[in-house]
């Protein structure tokens, strides 16, 4: 109702409502239809797109599809655990190959058999060996191996346990002293043109999100002052400031600039009955939000006021966040 084109006069806020209400319709018409809405829950919105990026499953039911997705899921588990249990082995295979390289008497050849040389196995090796991170310092290795020779063989079996020591050791105080002079600020550099390419390449879709938010937020403007006006009317919840991105608190990181947009218009709209209720999911595809600063940690900070008390809440960019904290204790207290 909010960005139906009907609710506002004004040409220019009724041409803007309408390209948010023809993202609403589209985005209703994926998440009624089943089929489409497990696509869309599993691939995203490229799943829905023909061109490009064609969808094998596409034909399959919503609860094949899914356990695709599971399937898909338990092999990157997988992999993962390997990532982690590091294993390792070998297999070495001797090979007796005498027959190839010794010359023999020219009677030789005339014997059964005799022009075809003569290659056994005469000796194999296989190990194999596994670690099981116990803590941060402690890893369990346990090894084995098996060997054979000329129809002979035995095995071992090991299990033995590595700690990192102290920092006084030589060896890991040289190897400190490379990460913190080579590896970190390696790492940084290529963090930083990793960013640099994902804000070049994301430039054109962020520019749309926020002139798509910005008409947003110019729709919002009268249903705003409405819910003020009843939320003030009870003493209820009143969004005084609201920011959205990365906030710069740590000392040693002043030199940086804060990338933070004012979302206080948006917050407030979503406030209903005197409550206001975030899900679990990047804030940055709410109404009237859009993405301040692409790749970096973005974190939610709200100055509200509720029942004539000032309060504020810092809230990462997916964690969940229900204001105020107290309402239903505040309820269940009023009730009995």
């Amino acid at each position: 109702m909010l960005y139906h084109p009907d609710k506002h006069r004004d040409p220019d806020l009724k041409r803007q409502a309408e390209q948010l209400f023809n993202l609403v319709h589209e985005a209703y018409e994926v998440l009624s239809d089943p089929q489409s809405r497990a696509i869309y829950d599993i691939y995203g919105k490229r799943g829905l797109d023909v061109e490009g990026w064609e969808v094998v499953e596409r034909k399959r039911t919503p609860t094949e599809i899914r356990e695709e997705y599971e399937r898909l899921q338990s092999e990157r588990e997988e992999r993962r655990l390997q990532q982690r249990t590091n294993p390792k082995g070998t297999i070495s295979v001797g090979i007796d190959a005498t027959d190839l390289f010794d010359h023999y008497e020219e009677e030789y050849e005339d014997m059964e058999g005799g022009g075809v040389p003569h290659v056994e196995i005469n000796k194999m090796h296989i190990s194999q060996s596994i670690e099981a991170p116990l803590t941060t310092r402690d890893t369990a290795i346990l090894s084995g191996s098996l060997s054979t020779h000329n129809g002979t063989g035995g095995g071992t079996i090991n299990l033995a346990l590595r700690r990192v020591t102290s920092a006084k050791v030589g060896p890991l105080v040289f190897y400190l002293a490379i990460q913190r002079l080579v590896i970190r600020p390696y790492v940084q550099a290529q963090k930083e043109q990793d960013l640099e390419k994902q804000r070049e390449s994301s430039a054109s879709n962020i520019a749309k999100k926020k002139q798509e938010a910005e008409s947003a937020v110019l729709l919002m403007q009268e249903s705003v002052r409405r819910i003020i006006e009843a939320e003030e009317s009870k003493m209820g919840l009143i969004i005084l400031n609201a920011w959205y991105g990365k906030f710069v608190t740590d000392n040693s990181k002043r030199h940086e600039r804060a990338k933070v947009i004012d979302v206080t218009v948006p917050l407030q709209c979503l406030v209903k009955d005197s409550k206001l209720i975030l899900t679990e999911a990047s804030k940055s595809g709410l109404p009237g939000f859009y993405e301040p600063c692409v790749g970096e940690e973005k974190s939610l900070k709200v100055l509200y006021q509720f029942r004539g008390v000032m309060h504020q809440v810092l809230s990462g960019d997916t964690e969940p966040l229900r204001i105020p904290k107290q309402y239903v204790n505040e309820i269940l207290t009023s009730f009995f």
